[in-house]
């Protein structure tokens, strides 16, 4: 069971009409919340758009060719991360020094260390979902300053990526992509 969230899962294009249930989602929460990030800086942030009035904000700012899959999920995350992630630091990270060494860092390389630990508990996030029977379709393909200004308005949390979820229509897969021979992507030194 467990090697199939990694070898048969597929990123879901369409899904079936079938609700998820909120327990599905509180558990999905308890688990990512302990995902690693650098220093438990802990920039992750998320919004699951659910309600029927939420996806009429959403829909709009999605590609056009992305809507009906978007429209077909039960729940989209829109995977964030918080700009102003350090001012939890002191009960995240009471080992770091105040201010903190992301404080220090030149304003690219701080948003590098940000946006590299809030990808990372975002794959956390879909590892998690797929292991809770629920299929992931990550989106790229979206306005990403009017989700902000939608969903944020003037908080610090800024959208990465969406994430539909739900029980996909294995019958709108495409092909399967291939992969590296694992002599083109790995080395042993």
């Amino acid at each position: 069971m467990t090697a199939d969230i990694f070898t048969q899962a597929r990123s879901a294009k369409l899904f079936k009409p079938e609700p998820i249930a909120q327990e599905t989602l509180d558990t999905l929460i308890e688990w990512v919340k302990w995902s690693p990030s650098e220093s438990n800086s802990w920039p992750f942030r998320v919004v699951f758009v659910q309600s029927e009035s939420a996806k009429a904000r959403l829909l709009p700012l999605v590609a056009e060719g992305n809507q009906p899959k978007v429209e077909s999920a039960p729940v989209i995350a829109i995977l964030s991360y918080d700009e102003k992630f350090t001012d939890h630091l002191p009960t995240l990270a009471p080992h770091l020094p105040t201010p903190s060494y992301f404080d220090t860092l030149p304003a690219e390389a701080r948003e590098f260390a940000m946006l590299r630990s809030a990808n990372l508990q975002a794959g956390f996030f879909m590892c998690a979902a797929r292991s809770l029977g629920l299929d992931c379709g990550p989106l790229g393909g979206f306005n990403r300053e009017g989700v902000n200004q939608e969903f944020f308005g003037d908080s610090s949390w800024r959208a990465s990526f969406l994430c539909m979820l739900g029980h996909a229509d294995p019958d709108t897969y495409y092909p399967r992509g291939a992969r590296l021979d694992t002599q083109d992507w790995v080395r042993f030194e």
